[in-house]
């Protein structure tokens, strides 16, 4: 990551739902990544978006503070990540580098994912800052359908 922090990352796995979660106004972003991301995403009724191929690092600030990567290939969910800063030791595992970063706090991301508000009106209300390839945060709009 470019930010010149160390990072630990701890691999989740799919925990083998097998029907498509709904997300309710208590989900928080740590059981969002780390319980229901791999269901959403990979049991959506949508069509694949097979040219997906992207690492995108969602910081989120806040109560629900925490730091997750995920990496998509071929419009599926192949892993998710969590990031941990550790000053200590450099990561033992290869850290996802992303390709863009989104920077919000858990109240929006969660707004974003109920489809309470959309990804675009977020950013420009400022409550989304992005770091790295705009172009993927312009696809957002596309890709909040899967998540």
């Amino acid at each position: 990551m470019n930010d010149n922090k160390a990072y630990q990352t701890v691999d989740i796995k799919p925990n083998g739902i097998r029907k498509r979660p709904e997300i309710t106004g208590e989900t928080t972003p740590a059981e969002y990544f780390e319980e229901l991301i791999f269901a959403r995403v990979n049991l959506c009724s949508l069509p694949r978006i097979e040219s997906l191929n992207a690492v995108i690092r969602f910081d989120i600030a806040g109560d629900n503070a925490g730091s997750w990567t995920i990496e998509v290939e071929g419009g599926i969910l192949k892993r998710v990540v969590r990031n941990y800063i550790d000053a200590s030791s450099p990561s033992s595992e290869p850290v996802l580098e992303p390709s863009s970063t989104f920077l919000m706090d858990g109240e929006t991301l969660m707004s974003i994912i109920r489809r309470e508000i959309t990804p675009q009106q977020a950013f420009f209300r400022k409550m989304v800052q992005i770091e790295g390839d705009v172009t993927i945060a312009l696809k957002m709009n596309v890709l909040i359908n899967y998540l």
